[in-house]
């Protein structure tokens, strides 16, 4: 009788452990099926031209200008081909770029020329149930090398009569800085000779005199928000323009940046 006992126990301990191996595998199945919905379904949705993130506001805008009226010469292009391959390296995954040109044209619609967002580079990649190497793939081939023949093709120079610099800041307030995104960091980042050429106001006119400017109409047409954006100038120096691209020159644009809601917080002139 005590062996029957102890053989009946035996096969009582073996069926629960048996059970408990089943729930516990049974858990990790539920758990493991939980976690990928919550992954799948936490996902953002991106655009699939843009890589932007759709109904979500990035971490960061930034707005390229380039001078098509300007011609950058070699050296001029090198240090702005290392300025670039270091910015890319610091962008926070869906940081938005938009590029815009500043020509003769004021009649094009109001939209930058080239938006791009950055994807992640794989280096924070989880192994796990995620592929570093494709996401990374994803970077170069869906950012990085678009993102550098626009700028390439933005710094070639173009015929232009006008260089209407003070207009483009209107042009970036009104499409690549949303009014939803208060919370987000916004810069400009402008690689011009900053001589600005209109039939309204002209530094080769010798008009440098904000307070002159700011009373003018033509200051209540461009007259803008750029929602304390942070500006910085890549400033390209011009042979035979060492007159005009002077101290006052730089305080001109300073007053009129910070009038406009901007902050000034670079002014580098560029190698060459």
């Amino acid at each position: 009788m005590p062996k029957y006992r102890k053989r009946k126990q035996a096969v009582q301990r073996k069926n629960l452990i048996g059970l408990v191996l089943i729930l516990a595998v049974l858990t990790l199945i539920a758990g493991l099926g939980f976690f990928r919905y919550q992954l799948h379904n936490n996902q953002t949705v991106y655009d699939p031209e843009t890589l932007c993130p759709i109904d979500v506001a990035s971490p960061k805008y930034v707005a390229l200008v380039f001078d098509k009226s300007d011609a950058y010469n070699k050296i001029q292009q090198q240090f702005l081909r290392r300025f670039f391959s270091e910015f890319k390296a610091q962008l926070l995954p869906s940081t938005r770029i938009s590029i815009y040109v500043i020509d003769a044209h004021n009649n094009k619609a109001i939209s930058p020329d080239f938006v791009v967002c950055a994807p992640r580079t794989g280096d924070d990649a989880n192994a796990f149930y995620e592929n570093p190497k494709l996401i990374r793939q994803r970077w170069y081939e869906r950012f990085e090398q678009p993102l550098d023949q626009a700028i390439d093709g933005f710094m070639q120079p173009a015929q232009a009569d006008f260089s209407p610099i003070m207009e483009v800041f209107q042009t970036i307030s009104l499409s690549a800085f949303p009014p939803h995104a208060d919370a987000a960091q916004k810069q400009i980042i402008l690689i011009s000779d900053m001589l600005q050429h209109t039939p309204e106001w002209s530094h080769y006119r010798g008009q440098m005199n904000f307070s002159q400017l700011q009373k003018s109409v033509y200051y209540q047409r461009i007259n803008t928000d750029l929602q304390q954006a942070e500006v910085n100038i890549l400033y390209v120096r011009r042979e035979g323009m060492e007159k005009l691209q002077n101290k006052r020159h730089a305080f001109f644009w300073s007053d009129f940046i910070q009038s406009i809601g901007g902050q000034v917080t670079l002014i580098e002139k560029i190698d060459g």
